[in-house]
């Protein structure tokens, strides 16, 4: 049995959602508590009967004399409560670094990463320490690698070429002229230095590696900027051809384009590193957020997988296609049905460890000014809580209430609670359309 995460963003028994939200809330709930980071290490990470469960791997309970770990994200202090309630006193060594303070249930190191671009001074401690506990283990040892969105800003540092915040001033750059998501991470990979392109797997001379990967949304392996991962001469080549279109490469020196070649020399990762396992993804939060709403007498329809967009088009998008659904289903009043909920996942097109609340506002912000139907009413959830500014909510709702017994004031939005820091899959984008007539708005 998992025992019950003391900071459980739903605890067990709370009530059934109420208030002008209810299917929104009984939607965020389901898709954070599926997702969440705590309960997916403890499942990736099983001692039974003598055998310990690692992942994908099998092995005697007795095979490890010491246990540490490297937690790394917006998850972090929830992934090592994990592997700290799984090995107990055997963890014996660990390190932490997130957007939030080391929690006192974790007798650890660790450093506080506020939420920004990759290139932070402050990775250079968080790098030291990652290595000096890697190199320092043998070979009956593990060590347990637990990466969430923001571990690249904890791992990537600045190459020497572009010292201070350079850095991150040329990853913003990029970001401005064009350059999505992904490929802002694939340049961070690329041209960075620290712990990122396989660094940490390279000082694992020895040791066990085993790590485990909540995916934010742009694709496990740029998670942390691939830390046990080595770069690929083809990536080398896509990260130029990225720094080509958006016109900066005769910005640069020729020794940091040097990195970029495809024959430019590569860490060597050990072979006791095993590929890195993903936990907890987009699509388990979006499947269970589709599940609850369905039991509650909605018909969910997927949206889109996936929105990687900035939060305009984003919006856009979702918008026209919600549309069409709604087209579609041809909803009435005498539909055997509670109405329409349509569903997707979104990164906005940020970077992973950049607080995500002001694109939450924009997104929100479009989608409000393109809804057409009185009985419709929009939500984004953050599954990483309000990490970042207080400004902005964790999750938000425009639109009539879901209850239609409860009047609700037009135009106002409706920020919706979680717990800090629990996980993070990135954003669930929910539009709910009611039978016609079914609106709950004050006239």
């Amino acid at each position: 049995m998992i025992g019950q995460f003391p900071w459980d963003p739903f605890p067990p028994g709370t009530p059934e959602p109420k208030g002008p939200d209810p299917i929104h809330r009984t939607a965020y709930q389901s898709a954070v508590t599926a997702a969440d980071a705590y309960r997916s290490v403890r499942l990736a990470l099983r001692r039974e009967d003598g055998v310990l469960r690692v992942g994908n791997r099998f092995v005697s309970d007795t095979r490890y004399r010491q246990v540490a770990f490297l937690a790394l994200g917006n998850a972090a202090g929830s992934m090592a409560l994990g592997a700290l309630h799984v090995f107990g006193d055997r963890l014996t060594q660990g390190f932490l670094a997130g957007p939030e303070p080391v929690p006192d249930e974790l007798p650890f190191r660790g450093s506080t990463m506020p939420p920004g671009l990759p290139g932070s001074s402050q990775a250079d401690g968080v790098v030291e320490a990652a290595i000096e506990i890697t190199s320092g283990l043998g070979r009956q040892d593990l060590l347990l690698l637990l990466l969430s969105g923001g571990a690249l800003r904890a791992l990537c540092t600045s190459p020497p070429e572009l010292p201070g915040d350079e850095f991150a001033r040329l990853l913003g750059t990029a970001a401005s002229l064009g350059a999505d998501a992904r490929e802002v991470s694939l340049l961070a990979r690329t041209l960075g230095e620290g712990g990122v392109g396989g660094r940490v797997g390279a000082a694992a001379a020895s040791v066990d590696v085993a790590t485990f990967v909540v995916d934010h949304g742009d694709g496990p392996g740029l998670v942390g900027g691939g830390p046990v991962d080595p770069v690929a001469p083809e990536e080398r080549v896509r990260a130029r051809a990225v720094l080509d279109r958006c016109g900066m490469t005769s910005q640069l020196s020729g020794s940091l384009l040097e990195r970029l070649s495809p024959g430019a020399p590569a860490v060597v990762a050990s072979p006791t590193v095993a590929r890195p396992v993903v936990v907890a993804a987009p699509t388990d939060g979006l499947r269970a957020a589709a599940d609850a709403v369905f039991d509650r007498g909605w018909t969910s329809r997927l949206g889109f997988l996936q929105l990687p967009q900035p939060p305009e088009t984003a919006a856009d998008m979702f918008m026209d296609r919600v549309e069409e659904l709604v087209v579609a289903e041809q909803l009435t009043a005498d539909s055997r049905t509670k109405g329409l909920a349509v569903f997707s996942t979104t990164t906005l097109g940020l970077v992973e460890g950049v607080d995500e609340g002001p694109a939450l506002a924009t997104f929100l912000g479009r989608a409000t000014a393109r809804l057409k139907r009185r009985e419709m009413s929009i939500g984004l959830y953050r599954t990483a809580g309000a990490i970042g500014s207080s400004t902005f909510p964790p999750a938000a709702v425009f639109g009539p209430s879901t209850d239609p017994k409860v009047k609700i004031t037009p135009g106002r939005g409706r920020a919706l609670p979680m717990r800090k820091g629990i996980t993070d899959v990135g954003l669930l984008a929910v539009a709910l359309c009611g039978l016609p007539g079914s609106e709950g708005v004050a006239p």
